[in-house]
């Protein structure tokens, strides 16, 4: 990504935009098929691991004083564990990326491009992507900042336009079969919004300073990004029905009517889902080319990773089997990937302060 100047409003709704996708679309079937009717409560009580986490996060960047973390990283460490940490954070980000594209492909799929090609659809996105991240951070940023107040629109507009179809006992009894389910959703809630720890990599970019009460007012957002629809979908549905659901958050516009001629406004949906998964792929794919072409000379990274993203998502994955690895695999795996990614963090200021 080129090197412009970003202000920390940008990133702000960088994370709404690219963690509160993952929040809004990936992590709420995941919470109600292993929380089941508990998982409201379990969104709620997440709010004490966010704030922690994001407490964390500002911890380290104040400690980081505006330096880039990849090239403290090759300060403080040994250059072959460097490399190797590059190596994996490529990898992960990568991974991240191929996720919602392979996750935006099916749901397209499914939905409303049955009769295109999936390589159409794929080389469509892809190719918007890479022209998003050949520009640079400031232009990602710029239009997630851009299409952010549409998004919200149709958020507000499907979630008090079901108010009619909402049953609110359908939210009780709660901790019917014990505690057990409850703890078990906060592996899918943190596992998206830890990634908040990704500000890290863009604090070269700022301009100005990140703010903590801004941090935790964002944390409340992707709280409520999360909390919203999952609600939702259970007094819609019903707990039973919203399980069985892959998409509960898409699921809501098909009933979504304003007055009693005005129905299917599950198009609106298509911009919705299609603006965070351009922001997440686009992001995702621009850090893993940062931090592979660090030195500004590879120009052939950004092609050739886009080109892997690509072949990635077009191998021929049962969308089945694509749902029980996020739901059993990569959720759990990628929480454990940042807490140990936050544990190298404090190690680097750490180091870092001991060293000034």
């Amino acid at each position: 990504m080129n090197k412009k100047f970003i202000y920390s409003a940008h990133i702000y709704i960088l994370m709404i935009m690219s963690t509160g996708f993952m929040l809004h679309v990936f992590i709420v079937p995941s919470v109600l098929t292993s929380t089941h009717r508990d998982a409201w409560i379990t969104v709620i009580a997440s709010i004490l691991p966010f704030v922690i986490w994001t407490s964390l996060v500002f911890y380290i960047y104040k400690k980081l004083k505006n330096e880039d973390i990849l090239s403290l990283m090759f300060k403080v460490f040994y250059k072959p564990i460097a490399y190797a940490l590059s190596g994996i954070l490529v990898a992960y980000f990568l991974l991240a990326a191929f996720v919602t594209f392979r996750f935006t492909l099916i749901w397209a799929n499914i939905n409303y491009t049955q009769d295109i090609p999936n390589f159409v659809v794929a080389f469509l996105i892809i190719l918007i992507s890479f022209y998003a991240v050949t520009k640079g951070i400031r232009t990602i940023s710029t239009i997630a900042f851009l299409i952010l107040p549409p998004v919200v629109f149709f958020g507000f507009l499907v979630g008090f336009g079901n108010v009619k179809n909402k049953d609110y006992e359908l939210l009780f009894p709660v901790f019917e079969n014990g505690y057990h389910d409850f703890f078990h959703g906060f592996v899918y809630t943190c596992s998206g919004f830890f990634e908040i720890i990704f500000i890290l990599f863009l604090n070269s970019f700022l301009k100005d300073k990140v703010k903590i009460k801004w941090l935790i007012i964002v944390t409340f957002i992707l709280l409520m990004l999360i909390l919203g629809p999952l609600t939702g979908a259970i007094m819609e549905f019903g707990p039973v029905e919203a399980e069985k659901m892959r998409n509960p958050v898409y699921e809501q516009w098909k009933i979504l009517t304003l007055g009693q001629n005005i129905t299917r406004l599950d198009f609106l949906s298509i911009y919705q889902w299609l603006s965070g998964a351009f922001i997440r792929i686009s992001l995702n794919l621009g850090i893993a080319n940062y931090i592979i072409n660090y030195s500004g000379r590879k120009k052939w990274s950004l092609p050739l990773l886009s080109i892997a993203l690509l072949v990635a998502v077009m191998v021929p994955l049962n969308a089945s089997s694509f749902y029980n690895f996020l739901q059993y695999y990569y959720f759990p795996i990628n929480l454990c990937f940042l807490l140990c990614l936050m544990v190298i963090f404090l190690v680097i200021s750490k180091l870092k302060g001991d060293s000034a």
